[in-house]
């Protein structure tokens, strides 16, 4: 679309261009090819944002024929979207499949990438982020329990220090999911919190009160209104302490032990090296 804003060269040249009428036509018209290269860049300057932003595949690739076929146009907005993201330093995961569905999410991801990295280092923004990465959405989003919400705990004692509950959904039930979910909480936690990966079973996780909504104080509240209030933090802090006690072996899979085969063929060897093997109980 041509800008209503752009002035022709010819138009801005002094007045006395224009007191012979026929010379005056021949500049314009002389000029003109440069308007339309002049247009040409304005209108697609004007089409940046659409060109190579989330909303590029509402438009046709410019620089892609119209018979190119749907394979071509994927291949393109693909490539597109790569390029957008590589500004930001950002390579989209692997587990994004590079077909209309994971468009979709790529997409999804450049439109909320300047609210997500406002909001890095954040719980909401962490959780957020956690979301949108594996395509989570209600009711199976994890829940980040920050321990210092909950004193009290001997797991609570060190500073900076968070659980994040996943529950274990059909989506999380292959170990390499998992191992990706725990790498993910490594790469992208606060770097100066340190934070486990719990995968809960999603009934459970569901019917505990403790994650519903957290007490919250009236405005001009009553002295009485003010004690229910107090107690009810007490015991939903006592309620998060027992979550947090009950959640034991956490082990994060850089420092799991991985038996891939078995070379032994059935001999016990203490191969931990603590001087007791499960198989026999004896040292």
């Amino acid at each position: 679309m041509r800008s209503p804003d752009y002035t022709r060269l010819a138009a801005q040249l002094p007045a006395v261009y224009q007191d012979d009428a026929a010379s005056f036509a021949q500049v314009d018209a002389f000029l003109g090819l440069a308007d339309e290269l002049n247009h040409a860049i304005v209108e697609r300057l004007e089409d940046l944002l659409t060109v190579i932003g989330p909303d590029a595949i509402l438009r046709w690739p410019t620089d892609l024929p119209l018979d190119a076929g749907a394979d071509a146009l994927l291949a393109s907005y693909l490539a597109t979207y790569d390029a957008v993201a590589a500004w930001a330093s950002f390579t989209f995961p692997p587990r994004w499949t590079r077909d209309e569905a994971g468009l979709a999410r790529r997409r999804e991801f450049l439109a909320r990438s300047a609210r997500l990295w406002r909001r890095r280092g954040t719980p909401r923004g962490f959780l957020s982020w956690f979301a949108l990465y594996f395509g989570v959405a209600d009711p199976s989003l994890p829940y980040l329990l920050e321990h210092y919400k909950a004193p009290g705990a001997g797991v609570t004692d060190e500073s900076y220090t968070a659980t994040l509950f996943i529950p274990s959904t059909t989506q999380f039930t292959d170990w390499g999911r998992r191992g990706e979910a725990a790498e993910f909480v490594r790469q992208y936690a606060p770097a100066h919190v340190s934070m486990r990966t719990c995968f809960v079973d999603p009934v459970a996780f569901a019917g505990l009160p403790v994650f519903d909504n957290p007490p919250t104080l009236p405005a001009n509240p009553t002295s009485a209104q003010v004690s229910a209030y107090a107690t009810a933090v007490a015991a939903r802090q006592a309620d998060l302490n027992e979550l947090l006690c009950s959640v034991v072996s956490v082990v994060n899979h850089a420092n799991g032990i991985h038996i891939y085969e078995c070379i032994d063929e059935g001999r016990t060897i203490d191969r931990l090296d603590v001087g007791l093997l499960p198989t026999t109980g004896t040292a």
